[in-house]
Parts: C-alpha cells; structure tokens; sequence
C-alpha cells in the first residue's frame, strides 16, 4: 500500500526544443533536478520549471466557441488526467514516475490580449495549470501516476 494519495496519471508528455519549432509528443522524458524537461526550451530553472495541464481543462479550452490565445502559446510538459488542482496546494510535493516536484504556481494568468478575457469568461489555464520544480530529477512516462 503506497503512503500517498494519487492525484492524476500522465497520458502525455510534450517537448519544444526550439521557438520555432512545434511541440512534439513523447512516450517518455528526462527530467533534470533543478532545470526541468531535458532539451526543452523552457528547461532553465527557476520557478516555472516543469508546466502541467489538466486534460479537462485543455478540452475546455480547446471546445471553446471562442477560441483564446491560450489554445496556440500555452503548451504544457506534461498533461495528466483525473488532475483535481483544488486538493493541491504550493510548496506540496508530488512524485511523477521517477521524480520529485515541488508544486511553486497553481493557474497561470491568461493572455490579456484573448478572446476569452476579452469576452469576460473564465480560461481554464487560471485554474487547471501548475508549474513545479524538479527537486529529484529523473524519467517520466505516460501512464505514470502523479502521487
């Protein structure tokens, strides 16, 4: 019986190695103490390290009539579904697959030049985003559960 309580499981990893260039799925990734998603162009430290998405907020975001800036620039390293943001809280750790996370933001403010802000409604990214930092580095897979 594991001591912590699952919160979500990975169903994708995603990966953007240049600004020019698409983010890219992948089965698995290596996370770096410190830094975040090895070769990824946000992999640089600091607080927002590691971006993770809820798959229902990345679904109401995409099946909105209005479409917002966030659905072409905000681009998340891992998505995870059953991802309940409201049982989370900053400076929590979570374990994902071979890591350790510390939990540094939850939301994440919308662009304000979007449809959506513009219109007055609520972006999901507010509420179902969390950044972390890797505290222990190490792989991360799809079907990982996040405890």
């Amino acid at each position: 019986m594991n001591k912590y309580n699952s919160v979500g499981e990975v169903v994708a990893i995603y990966i953007q190695n240049k600004k020019e260039e698409p983010y890219r799925l992948m089965k698995e990734g290596i996370f770096q103490k410190d830094k975040g998603l090895l070769g990824d162009i946000h992999s640089k430290g600091g607080k927002r390290q590691v971006s993770i998405f809820s798959t229902d907020g990345r679904e109401e975001i995409v099946s909105l009539d209005t479409k917002g800036l966030c659905v072409k620039k905000f681009h998340e390293n891992i998505r995870v579904k059953n991802l309940d943001t409201s049982n989370l809280t900053i400076g929590s750790k979570i374990v994902i697959g071979e890591t350790i996370q510390e939990i540094t933001e939850i939301g994440k403010r919308c662009f304000p030049e979007c449809k959506i802000i513009k219109e007055g409604k609520n972006c999901a990214l507010s509420t179902q985003v969390v950044f972390t930092k890797v505290i222990k580095g190490g792989k991360v897979k799809i079907g990982d559960i996040l405890r």
